[in-house]
């Protein structure tokens, strides 16, 4: 049975991460839209690894942090 939880925490940690790095890539293209320049594919999908990488790694920390009661 804790397999079961294992695997939801890991499905909620991946759909953070992935919001998160759907919202960086979103800021990056309006911030090239707005200084009027094309959006570079590669540079967005760069910005976008990063943000996955990060979000996990700021889900891991927050995890290990223990709560105050």
């Amino acid at each position: 049975m804790n397999w079961i939880n294992e695997l939801s925490l890991l499905w909620e940690t991946l759909g953070i991460a992935l919001i998160a790095a759907a919202v960086c890539v979103a800021c990056a293209a309006l911030i090239c839209k707005a200084a009027k320049k094309k959006p570079n594919k590669k540079v967005l999908a760069v910005i976008g690894a990063a943000a996955f990488v990060g979000a996990i790694l700021a889900v891991i920390l927050i995890a290990r942090t223990p709560m105050p009661i």
